[in-house]
C-alpha cells in the first residue's frame, strides 16, 4: 500500500514539472517590479477610422410620426371631406390637450341637462356638454352618461383621408 502511494505522489510531482515555469517566474518579477504591483495593460492599438457618408439625412426623421413632418399634408379630395374638422371654429380650452391626459371627474344633471366635470393636466376643472369639444383630435363629446362621456375623434390618416373614431372617458381612468 506504501508503495502504491509513494508511486502516486511520484507521479503527481512529475506533473508539476512544466518547463514554461522561467517564464512564469520572469512575469511574475516584471510585475512586481511595476508601480502599484499591476501588470502593464498590453492595448491592442485601434484601427483606423473610417469616413461614411449618410445619404438620408434629408428624409424624414423616424421619430416623428408622419402626419406631423412640415409638407406632408394631404391635398386634395381629402381636405374638403364631410368629415374635415371646421378650421375655422376658434379652438375650446379642452382642446389644447392630448385626451390621454384628461380625466373625467364627475357627472351631474342641471335642468334636464347631463354636464361632465374633466380635468386638464394643469390642474384646472372644466364644466362641458354634449357638442363641446376636447381633446387634440377634434374630438367632440356626443354622449354624457353618468359613468362616461362618449367622444368622436376626426383623424387625419395619409391613406385614407379624414376618418372618425370613437373614444371614451370614464370615471376613474
Amino acid at each position: 500500500m506504501k508503495r502504491i502511494a509513494a508511486v502516486c505522489s511520484s507521479v503527481v510531482l512529475l506533473g508539476c514539472s512544466d518547463t514554461n515555469l522561467e517564464q512564469l517566474d520572469a512575469t511574475l518579477a516584471e510585475i512586481r517590479r511595476a508601480p502599484g504591483g499591476k501588470a502593464p495593460m498590453m492595448i491592442a492599438p485601434l484601427p483606423d477610422p473610417q469616413s461614411l457618408d449618410y445619404q438620408y439625412g434629408g428624409m424624414r426623421s423616424p421619430f416623428l410620426a408622419p402626419d406631423s413632418v412640415p409638407g406632408n399634408e394631404i391635398q386634395g379630395p381629402q381636405e374638403t371631406s364631410l368629415l374635415a374638422p371646421d378650421q375655422q371654429r376658434m379652438p375650446e380650452p379642452l382642446e389644447h390637450f392630448q385626451l390621454q391626459s384628461l380625466r373625467l371627474v364627475g357627472t351631474l344633471s342641471m335642468g334636464g341637462q347631463r354636464v361632465a366635470l374633466i380635468a386638464s393636466p394643469d390642474g384646472n376643472v372644466s364644466s362641458v356638454r354634449e357638442g363641446n369639444y376636447l381633446g387634440s383630435n377634434y374630438g367632440q363629446i356626443i354622449r354624457i352618461t353618468p359613468q362616461e362621456i362618449t367622444i368622436v375623434e376626426r383623424i387625419l390618416s395619409q391613406q385614407q383621408g379624414w376618418q372618425e373614431r370613437q373614444a371614451a372617458l370614464s370615471i376613474g381612468e
